[in-house]
């Protein structure tokens, strides 16, 4: 074993400690000690109101995409940061492709191999206690990987029967993944979709882009992905631009949702968002704001306010998205965290 892996098992042991010692000084409060508990409290509304779980997540460069790298950075900021569930980013791209001429698959079904490498590591470090929720992008994200922003949209209407071999075939190796995480104890995934934003109503498709080449895609791997596991978390993304209309994601799979701060250009809070789905929200900073440019004491006293603001029970704190940089502000994370925690 390397002395950085022996160094991790060391640290996170001593961190697993303190965190059951800091709940049983809760234990009036029937604070669970086990992060797993914990969620499973939350989800099923029996969680002490005065704990507010966290999620706060990031994407890593160079090494740290794959490998050793990506599974001292993911413990890193689990470690530092305090969240409740440890997110794996799925930082694998697609290679570019540079045309569809082609009758076999874009990529080998078992694409995602080196990435349940990584999530099987880091579950042997705290799959035990902790929820290890690896990130499954959309259909579409991945095609966005494969063939660029500038082109895709475009081939969506130009050459359908291709564009629906390609999205048929990185289907395939997402699901793959999924199947392959839930074989090595994975319990939980964060789903993610892209794809409804405003700037793709003006496709000329058949039946609308969304309709025909986002959702049945979506479906397609959120249910996979719920199916025989504890929970999913619904990511509603707006990285492409604006959105104008969440009730379309109303049916989609996931018990817990993580929607924009706007639609149609108007604010939209925490509570609403839980009335509107149904389901506890996750969310509150902007991951382009405060979360990454304020003190951690501000950050303390806005998680206080988003807690106050949001639906009493039913909310875990976190960002609309990635946060930048996440290993360089994890005090930041930690203030976040620990106030919503009630320390």
């Amino acid at each position: 074993m390397r002395h950085s892996q022996i160094f991790l098992l060391t640290v996170l042991a001593a961190i697993l400690l303190c965190v059951s010692a800091c709940t049983n000084k809760q234990s009036a409060r029937s604070i669970p000690a086990d992060k797993k508990e914990i969620i499973d409290r939350f989800l099923d509304g029996t969680l002490d109101p005065s704990y507010t779980p966290a999620l706060f997540f990031g994407h890593f460069g160079g090494d740290q995409k794959l490998g050793e790298g990506a599974v001292q950075a993911h413990l890193s900021l689990f470690l530092k940061g305090g969240a409740d569930i440890l997110k794996i980013q799925t930082e694998q791209p697609m290679p570019y492709v540079e045309d569809l001429t082609m009758d076999t698959p874009l990529v080998p079904e078992d694409w995602y191999a080196p990435t349940v490498e990584v999530i099987k590591e880091v579950l042997s470090y705290v799959g035990k206690d902790v929820y290890v929720m690896p990130t499954i992008l959309s259909t579409h994200q991945v095609a966005r990987q494969g063939f660029g922003d500038d082109r895709l949209p475009a081939w969506s209407v130009e050459r359908p029967e291709a564009y629906k071999r390609m999205l048929d075939s990185y289907t395939q190796a997402i699901l793959w993944y999924i199947r392959e995480c839930k074989k090595i104890g994975v319990e939980a995934f964060f789903t993610a979709t892209q794809g409804g934003e405003q700037k793709f109503y003006e496709l000329a498709v058949p039946g609308g882009f969304f309709e025909t080449w986002i959702k049945p895609y979506d479906m397609a791997v959120m249910t996979e992905a719920a199916k025989d596991t504890k929970f999913t978390i619904l990511h509603i993304c707006d990285w492409e631009g604006p959105m104008d209309d969440l009730t379309r994601y109303l049916d989609y799979p996931g018990k817990i949702v993580n929607v924009p701060l706007k639609i149609a250009d108007t604010p939209l809070s925490l509570t609403e968002t839980y009335e509107m789905f149904g389901r506890p929200v996750l969310g509150g900073f902007n991951r382009k704001a405060e979360i990454g440019k304020d003190s951690p004491e501000k950050i303390a006293e806005m998680t206080r306010e988003i807690i106050a603001g949001g639906p009493k029970g039913h909310l875990m704190i976190g960002a609309d998205c990635s946060v930048p940089n996440p290993l360089r502000i994890t005090d930041n994370i930690h203030a976040a965290v620990s106030t919503a925690h009630g320390r």
